[in-house]
């Protein structure tokens, strides 16, 4: 009876056992109240900053393996262009010079060339270049931004503390533009051409500079402007956060970080990984005129290759008389020995 008692026991216990601990309960998520903002017109892609190593080390391996009388145009483009993006400006300068960049056919190497003026910081050269060579420059296109930022580097350099106040873009926000359908060609040609234009404009510049810039800073920012006005509150937020990198002790900057980011929260919008926006820095890590010299000496040198020996040599032994003489009275020694054994035993 007793028995029964307590099988009884043990059943009712399992059957109140709490759902917590029965081995049939699932794990169960929380759903995030957090959603991403749709964006479907306009959206911040990657601003790299340097280029990558193993990229440019193969496009310089093609070209030293292609002797120099059979290169073609594309290919001393090309050979600037990575001059430019390792870092070595003068020899990059010397080739875009010599082969003379056509703006309307070749205008990505244009934009290169441009940037060796720019990062030198001789901006007067930069401008004439643009006003000699793209004397009629459309409004919001990719060179009257690029115009537009070359202005203020200029006004920075003459007066450091020109971007407290100094207006770089010069694109006042038009609120009208929002009654616009969104897909509508005014409104395409009005915000999101621009905002490519300038998008486009920015990447090139940021690529090359790492270091705290405050005209990029307030570029930024006043990009941020536009697209929380007309567009959209997470790539403002990214906008933002892409100038407080170049200058983080602007307060208004911040300010504007700040207030964005309220936003988004009320509105229940996950705030982005800026570092999937803004990679770090992608280093040269190799000195190209060293890498030349090497290829160069590797292609004239004849020599044969000899192992090299790292054993001691042995010393030789001078002796005072031929070593055959040893040898044959070590002869004569053995046969007297045989015949002293022989003569012995009998």
């Amino acid at each position: 009876m007793l028995r029964i008692k307590h099988c009884l026991f043990f059943l009712l216990f399992f059957v109140n056992l709490p759902r917590g601990y029965s081995q049939d309960d699932t794990v169960r998520y929380v759903k995030s109240p957090y959603r991403s903002e749709y964006t479907p017109y306009f959206e911040l892609s990657q601003f790299k900053r340097g280029f990558s190593n193993d990229s440019l080390k193969k496009a310089l391996d093609t070209l030293e393996a292609k002797p120099r009388n059979i290169w073609l145009r594309s290919d001393s483009l090309k050979f600037a262009q990575i001059s430019l993006q390792t870092g070595n400006r003068s020899l990059a300068k010397y080739y875009f010079n010599e082969l003379k960049v056509d703006i309307d056919k070749e205008e990505r190497y244009w934009y290169d060339q441009l940037m060796i003026p720019f990062l030198d910081k001789k901006y007067d050269q930069a401008q004439k270049r643009i006003r000699k060579e793209s004397p009629m420059v459309l409004q919001f296109s990719r060179i009257y931004f690029f115009e537009k930022i070359i202005e203020a580097e200029s006004k920075q350099k003459a007066d450091d503390k020109w971007f407290k106040k100094g207006v770089v873009l010069n694109w006042p926000i038009d609120s009208t533009l929002n009654t616009l359908d969104k897909t509508s060609k005014e409104f395409k040609d009005k915000i999101i051409t621009p905002l490519q234009n300038l998008q486009f404009v920015l990447k090139l510049i940021i690529a090359h500079i790492h270091e705290e810039d405050p005209v990029i800073a307030n570029t930024c920012q006043e990009m941020g402007h536009l697209i929380e006005a007309h567009l959209s509150l997470t790539h403002a937020y990214l906008a933002y956060s892409l100038g407080r990198h170049y200058n983080k002790w602007d307060k208004d900057l911040l300010a504007d970080l700040k207030a964005v980011k309220g936003k988004m929260t009320e509105k229940k919008y996950k705030i982005p990984n800026f570092r999937k926006y803004f990679p770090r820095i992608e280093y040269w890590r190799f000195d190209y005129k060293m890498l030349k010299e090497k290829v160069i000496f590797e292609k004239n040198d004849t020599t044969t290759y000899i192992a090299p020996n790292t054993m001691k040599p042995k010393p030789e032994e001078n002796l005072s008389f031929p070593y055959q003489y040893i040898i044959i009275a070590g002869i004569a020694i053995f046969f007297l020995l045989i015949l002293f054994f022989i003569r012995t035993k009998k």
